[in-house]
């Protein structure tokens, strides 16, 4: 069941007493209907002035996330052009022949830290 956000007023155009001594009841039904028909048209350009609102509100917010995220990728580009790639090559296998020596010599501590449990 959906959430009611707005809701239009008057929901019904024609469920009103009609006064008494009035001679065309016609008129007066139809007077009271256009009536209330005014009082919908009026009602939901209200609401959809809020909705576009809203609207213009979420438009501008996305708009401010797409022009800071293309500033990031601005300054990606910047440094992915200033970067040597045998330099990057080079401090990848460094890094990681680092990283395989230090955890080959922590292996064996491991294991026998482990083994007195």
């Amino acid at each position: 069941m959906p959430l009611v956000k707005r809701n239009i007023d008057p929901r019904h155009l024609c469920h009103t007493a009609l006064p008494r001594g009035i001679k065309n009841e016609l008129e007066c039904v139809t007077n009271i209907s256009l009536a209330n028909i005014i009082r919908q048209l009026s009602s939901l350009s209200k609401y959809a002035e809020d909705i576009f609102g809203e609207l213009f509100n979420e438009a501008h917010s996305f708009s401010f996330r797409v022009n800071s995220l293309q500033e990031r990728v601005d300054r990606l580009s910047v440094s992915v052009t200033q970067l040597d790639p045998k330099e990057e090559e080079r401090k990848f296998y460094t890094k990681s022949l680092y990283f395989f020596s230090f955890s080959s010599l922590l292996f064996p501590t491991f294991w026998h830290c482990m083994c007195l449990f």
